[in-house]
């Protein structure tokens, strides 16, 4: 059975919402289920425009999720992290540098990359050295003002 393309989407909604999603093929399963044939193609095209992300749920285990169009900020872990491991920071245009302690510099990254600040574009991370990059300057003069406050 053919669906509109408004109608499939919000199927695949429904079973996110219900079922642990970890493949396109899996997804397509389902849909197959529903009555609903549906390629690759298609399917891959959904999840691209409707923001679905494969990532993992609370157990650990790698599901498609759809993104929010809110992210959650989460700095006080940022911040709790940034005080053990941050050694100091210099803000070059619109990136921040930031030293770390030996061997923290991916960890402390990642944490960056998963609070969703937005002053964060990307984050590209070294042994003990961070760039982290802002969509402009004067975001990056927030950002850096931030850590250094953390830093106090």
């Amino acid at each position: 059975m053919a669906l509109k393309k408004q109608e499939r989407q919000a199927l695949i909604l429904d079973i996110l919402a219900r079922e642990v999603v970890d493949s396109q093929e899996g997804l397509m399963h389902h849909l197959q289920n529903a009555g609903i044939d549906v390629t690759q193609a298609t399917v891959s095209r959904d999840i691209k425009e409707m923001r679905i992300v494969r990532r993992a749920d609370a157990t650990g285990r790698p599901r498609y999720q759809v993104m929010s169009d809110a992210p959650v900020v989460d700095t006080a872990h940022v911040q709790e992290v940034f005080v053990e491991t941050a050694v100091s920071i210099t803000r070059v245009e619109f990136m921040t540098i930031v030293k770390t302690t030996q061997g923290n510099g991916n960890r402390l990254a990642a944490i960056i990359d998963d609070a969703n600040i937005p002053e964060v574009v990307a984050t590209l991370a070294g042994h003990n050295t961070i760039y982290v990059t802002s969509p402009s300057v004067t975001a990056a003069e927030k950002l850096a003002a931030d850590f250094d406050n953390w830093m106090q």
